[in-house]
């Protein structure tokens, strides 16, 4: 059978058609938005007779993605990128410029959606080819690696990402300037990846310094600050300083609730990052109350099987079994652990930690065999995808010593305990707040093993 181009009717048609399902769901200002679009494109083709109407209509459809994206309007973008890709890549080719710029705003929108092996394989496809015909210092072709970078963060490929963050924060910095927001941005996403790979002096001399230069120059409201201030609050949470992460993660969920509105993406994030410093310092009510907002909003907002929804229902799993409700902490932390490896696959660091999390709860419920299990193929894992000296990796070995203890095998858990203390120390130095967890665990077990020992002695 023959396949035909998109015409102007078609085109026309399905924006029609997607403006109805927007109002039949209740969706009235993305509906009347896709209305006004097409309107403005049919009145600017009809006056001036050098415009092409298709093409004039796929315009403004890439201008309403666009603003779709700023404004987080993930499934709006996909469906209206999905639209303008297929129709401009038919039209014009794979290697036009209008098209090009179409695979970088679904592949947006992809990420957005918690889509991202679909992501990742647009970004690379747009990455590429902006690479052949651009060159790689082109703006345009910069920004598609920063999207395909951002997309391996999302993916826990944290070690490409780095090697590509270092690279465009290098190329921006040359050709826009250190000052550009673009290469700020940069270094904010080299900032994150750090983070993921544990390497939190780095991450927080970058933070550090953008929020220097970010309240210098920008409003308190910027989105760019606060997203830099969450950063730097995160760093500090993962080297044990809560009380000043605390006071950055407040700051930013009240300013960001008031300026962005509580189901913003970015609001979620830094209540859930609130939330996570609550819990380290075993706030437990307070954390409970800010997650549980946060799974019902993300829910709702992002969807029952996005990424970001997810890990909020495992790390409210993890508060009810701190609060020793162990029946809901055992049923939230199936329920994530069973989507991640659907969406997530059980690779990426997300699930890990989630089942990692989940052996713990099983221990508690003294599910013991079903904890062993399940902790030590997660430590098995993370110790192949994230590396053996990962904080996350040292936390599921400490998970699965104590899983020994609990079984008396002190010559496993011994040996165990002693790895954990010794890659904290390196990670994090001695005094941090998990070294020092690890220290009193390995002199438990070496109490213990001594105990032990002189019995066995007496008894001899």
């Amino acid at each position: 059978m023959d396949i035909h181009p998109p015409s102007l009717e078609s085109l026309q048609r399905g924006v029609t058609d997607l403006a109805t399902t927007y109002h039949d769901r209740g969706w009235t200002s993305a509906a009347t938005g896709l209305e006004g679009a097409l309107k403005t494109a049919e009145e600017r083709a009809a006056t001036d007779a050098n415009l092409d109407a298709t093409i004039t209509i796929l315009e403004e459809l890439g201008a309403l993605v666009k603003a779709c994206l700023r404004g987080k309007l993930w499934i709006i973008a996909e469906d209206l990128g999905i639209l303008v890709l297929e129709t401009s890549e038919a039209l014009k080719g794979e290697r036009d410029p209008m098209t090009m710029t179409a695979m970088n705003n679904l592949a947006s929108a992809y990420w957005g959606r918690g889509q991202l092996d679909q992501a990742a394989a647009l970004a690379s496809r747009v990455t590429n080819l902006r690479r052949r015909l651009l060159g790689e210092s082109h703006p345009q072709t910069l920004t598609s690696m920063t999207n395909l970078a951002s997309t391996y963060r999302s993916q826990g490929h944290w070690s490409e990402a780095l090697k590509l963050d270092l690279k465009t924060f290098k190329m921006k910095k040359e050709t826009l300037g250190a000052t550009h927001a673009s290469t700020l941005g940069s270094m904010a996403n080299l900032a994150i990846s750090y983070t993921n790979l544990g390497q939190y002096d780095e991450a927080e001399s970058i933070a550090r310094e953008l929020v220097d230069l970010g309240e210098k120059a920008l409003p308190p409201t910027d989105a760019s600050l606060l997203n830099w201030k969450l950063s730097l609050a995160s760093t500090y949470r993962d080297q044990g300083r809560l009380g000043p992460a605390e006071k950055l993660e407040r700051e930013v969920v009240a300013a960001s609730r008031a300026s962005l509105g509580t189901e913003n993406p970015f609001t979620l994030t830094s209540m859930a990052n609130l939330a996570s410093t609550y819990r380290e310092q075993g706030r437990w009510p307070d954390a409970e109350r800010l997650e549980k907002e946060v799974v019902s909003t993300s829910e709702t907002v992002l969807g029952e099987t996005h990424p970001q929804t997810l890990m909020s229902i495992s790390n409210l799993a993890s508060t009810y079994r701190s609060l020793g409700r162990l029946e809901e902490a055992k049923r939230l932390g199936e329920k994530a652990t069973t989507v991640m490896k659907d969406v997530l696959g059980e690779r990426h660091p997300y699930t890990l930690v989630a089942m990692a999390d989940l052996a713990v709860t099983y221990q508690l419920k003294q599910q013991s065999p079903d904890a062993e299990m399940l902790a030590a193929r997660s430590l098995r894992l993370m110790e192949e995808t994230i590396g053996k000296d990962h904080p996350y990796t040292l936390s599921a070995m400490a998970n699965l010593g104590s899983i020994y203890q609990s079984q008396s095998k002190w010559d496993v858990a011994g040996g165990m305990a002693e790895t954990v203390y010794a890659g904290r120390e390196r990670v994090f130095g001695k005094d941090h707040p998990d070294t020092l967890a690890a220290l009193e665990d390995l002199r438990r077990v070496a109490w213990v093993e001594a105990a032990d020992q002189n019995a066995q002695s007496t008894l001899n």
